[in-house]
């Protein structure tokens, strides 16, 4: 009898353990893919005062780069540490807006609109969009959140390299 009581505990334990290992390659899976994420979030200059910056997050160091050129209080190389957290929140607004499935390039024939230029590259997949006018507004909410890493706080203002 306690043989039998022991074997149905033992039982009963045995889907628990395997859906812990299961949770647990499942979280691996993530984090190994996680680290494939680049995203890039460029801003151009126009006639104006428009903000121009280069922005770059990277899975694999989970650090943002960011290169203020004109029109913005960051001039000169910037970086902060980015979080799992941060890297998930952009990398399902990716998937959650069907970046891959946007157009190439959205633009107009106006000369003094700036342009903003997001890439986003996971698990060796990769595509950059030209934004001038007139994206879809799914394109627009991931310039959102990147624009908020941009100005969020954290930035660490790096030494620029020396011309060679």
């Amino acid at each position: 009898m306690k043989f039998i009581l022991y074997s149905t505990f033992i039982l009963l334990l045995a889907p628990c353990n395997a859906s812990k290992k299961a949770a647990a390659a499942d979280t691996n899976a993530k984090a190994d893919k996680s680290k494939t994420i680049v995203i890039t979030y460029e801003r151009t200059v126009c006639f104006g005062k428009c903000p121009a910056f280069t922005m770059t997050i990277s899975g694999e160091t989970m650090k943002a780069v960011y290169k203020g050129d004109s029109n913005v209080e960051k001039l000169g190389t910037y970086e902060k540490s980015i979080s799992q957290d941060e890297l998930t929140k952009l990398a399902d607004a990716f998937e959650k807006y069907k970046f891959f499935d946007m157009q190439d390039e959205y633009t107009s024939m106006i000369t003094d609109v700036p342009s903003r230029y997001v890439g986003y590259t996971i698990d060796g997949r990769s595509k950059k969009i030209k934004d001038r006018y007139n994206a879809p507004a799914e394109l627009k909410e991931i310039e959102k959140l990147l624009d908020a890493v941009a100005d969020s706080n954290g930035w660490e203002k790096i030494k620029d390299k020396d011309p060679e």
